[in-house]
């Protein structure tokens, strides 16, 4: 039964994705508004198959692969209702990647979401808080693009078309800024409890395992980032290619981890 509130869900952020690329060619208030009616009936379906499956399973299902990518997706539709009402652009950004993640989750190999040995409460908290970042590091991700492209329309002079769509510099650096901190702190939050998870589970808080090994890479990649915008005052350009290649070790953490290399992390 969860399976075809997912698919509802996969085609309510399609066809939702489809409207928020007709706003960015026409961009008139009655397309996104509609565009956004349509992602909302999309996680609404999404919201019942994870509820169905948390009955079923008995805590949250994100611990595989694919209903972390699921998971991720869900949380990426929060995040644009959390800024869309005041910037409507960022859908046609945020949503093909919450269809490519909805679409990676249905061709992953499906098995059964494995029994947590113990403590499943703090592995919940510790994969929830770390999805969580990934999504709003994700969205760190999208508006460090739209920096960019903004930017190098001011600088060529092109001043129609999407530079008329797209908001300020400083407001984008402003979400991006928003987007790292929350981000970060929810991935520490994630890191810590993992640790503390690891010492109930295996006796050791840090076991160079690879999975553990690129996820404080990546946590010191955001980490430079965040200190030296704070402390040093990067911010604008450097800080959105920062951005989005601290997105790419977080790409790599979560999919080279889980595929390339071999830890006790993965559940595919």
């Amino acid at each position: 039964m969860d399976k075809f509130f997912y698919q509802l869900a996969l085609l309510g952020y399609g066809i939702a994705m489809v409207g928020f690329f007709i706003y960015l060619l026409r961009p008139q208030h009655s397309v996104s508004r509609a565009a956004t009616l349509v992602l909302l009936s999309g996680f609404f379906f999404h919201s019942i198959g994870f509820t169905i499956s948390w009955i079923d399973l008995g805590y949250f299902p994100f611990i595989t692969v694919k209903s972390s990518l699921s998971f991720v997706a869900w949380f990426l539709v929060i995040v644009y209702l959390m800024f869309g009402w005041r910037l409507a652009i960022l859908g046609t950004f945020l949503s093909p990647l919450i269809v490519g993640l909805m679409l990676l989750s249905r061709v992953v190999p499906s098995i059964a979401e494995p029994r947590p040995p113990i403590k499943v409460l703090w592995l919940s908290l510790h994969i929830g808080f770390s999805l969580i970042g990934d999504a709003l590091l994700a969205l760190a991700f999208c508006v460090g693009i739209m920096y960019l492209v903004q930017e190098r329309h001011i600088k060529t002079k092109k001043l129609g078309g999407l530079y008329q769509r797209l908001p300020s510099l400083t407001l984008l650096d402003d979400i991006n800024h928003k987007a790292l901190i929350w981000g970060f702190s929810m991935l520490t939050l994630g890191l810590i409890l993992g640790a503390i998870y690891a010492q109930w589970v295996r006796g050791h808080y840090f076991t160079w395992d690879p999975k553990e090994v690129w996820s404080v890479i990546t946590w010191l990649v955001y980490a430079i980032l965040i200190h030296e915008r704070l402390a040093v005052g990067w911010r604008g350009r450097r800080a959105a290619i920062i951005s989005i290649i601290g997105f790419m070790f977080l790409l790599f953490t979560f999919f080279g981890v889980n595929y390339l290399l071999k830890s006790y992390h993965v559940f595919k």
